[in-house]
C-alpha cells in the first residue's frame, strides 16, 4: 500500500496544533493506529529539536535570515530522510505540523530572503520530489490571530513575536503557494469552532484515505 503524506499549515494562532492534537487522539483509537506517523517542523528528532531551539528560542545570538532558512532546510532533510520517507515507503500516513509551505510563507514572503521559485528549486535539490499529497491550510487573518495570542499566557517564540505587518506577509505567502499548488490544498476557515473544523478534517480524510481509517 502506498503511503500518504498530509501537512497542516497556517499562520500563528490559527488552531492547527489543536487540530493535530485531536487527530492524534482520534487516530489512537483506530485498529490500525500504528499506520500513522506524526512529524513536525522544525523538530521531531534529537538533532532537529536542537535546530528548533536555535531557530525559535536561542536568545544569545539570533540567526540571520539566511541562517534561519538554512537551519530549517537542514531540519527538513533530517526529517524527510529519517522519518517521512521511511514511513511512506512502509505504506503509512505521515501527518506533519508544517512543511516547506511554511518556509515559503515565513522566509520567502515575510522575510524576503529569496523568491519562492528559488526556494522551490532548493527544496527539490535537497529532498527531491517529496511533497504532501494533501495540505490543510488554516486561514485566519493576522488581526484575529493577534487577538487570540493576546488572550494566551504563553511565552511567544522569536517568530511569533514579529509584528502585524510581518504576519500579513506570511498570510500572503500562504495564499500564493496555495494557488500555484492548488491541487493539494484544502482551505479551512479557521474562525469556525474547534468541533466544526475537526469534523471537516475527518470528512475530508474519509474522502481521501478511507482505506486508512476503516
Amino acid at each position: 500500500m502506498k503511503g500518504y503524506f498530509i501537512s497542516f499549515e497556517g499562520g500563528e494562532g490559527c488552531g492547527k496544533s489543536t487540530q493535530i492534537k485531536r487527530l492524534k487522539e482520534y487516530v489512537s483509537s483506530l485498529k490500525n493506529a500504528d499506520n500513522f506517523v506524526f512529524a513536525r517542523e522544525p523538530g521531531g528528532t534529537p538533532l532537529t529539536d536542537e535546530l528548533r531551539r536555535l531557530i525559535l528560542d536561542y536568545e544569545v545570538d539570533s540567526p540571520l535570515p539566511m541562517t534561519e532558512l538554512l537551519l530549517l532546510c537542514a531540519s527538513r532533510v533530517e526529517n524527510v530522510q529519517k522519518r517521512i520517507l521511511p514511513a511512506l515507503s512502509q505504506g503509512k500516513v505521515v501527518i506533519a505540523d508544517r512543511f516547506y509551505d511554511s518556509t515559503i510563507a515565513y522566509q520567502c514572503s515575510a522575510r524576503n530572503i529569496m523568491p519562492v521559485e528559488d526556494l522551490l528549486a532548493l527544496t527539490k535539490k535537497i529532498i527531491g520530489d517529496v511533497k504532501p499529497d494533501l495540505t490543510f491550510y488554516f486561514k485566519l487573518s493576522p488581526e484575529e490571530a493577534f487577538a487570540r495570542k493576546n488572550k494566551m499566557e504563553e511565552k511567544l517564540d522569536r517568530i511569533e513575536s514579529e509584528g502585524l505587518e510581518f504576519h500579513k506577509k506570511v498570510q500572503a505567502g500562504y495564499d500564493y503557494i496555495s494557488k500555484i499548488e492548488s491541487d493539494r490544498f484544502y482551505c479551512i476557515d479557521a474562525t469556525k469552532s474547534i468541533d466544526e473544523i475537526f469534523n471537516e478534517i475527518i470528512k475530508v480524510l474519509n474522502e481521501k484515505i478511507p482505506q486508512f481509517l476503516n
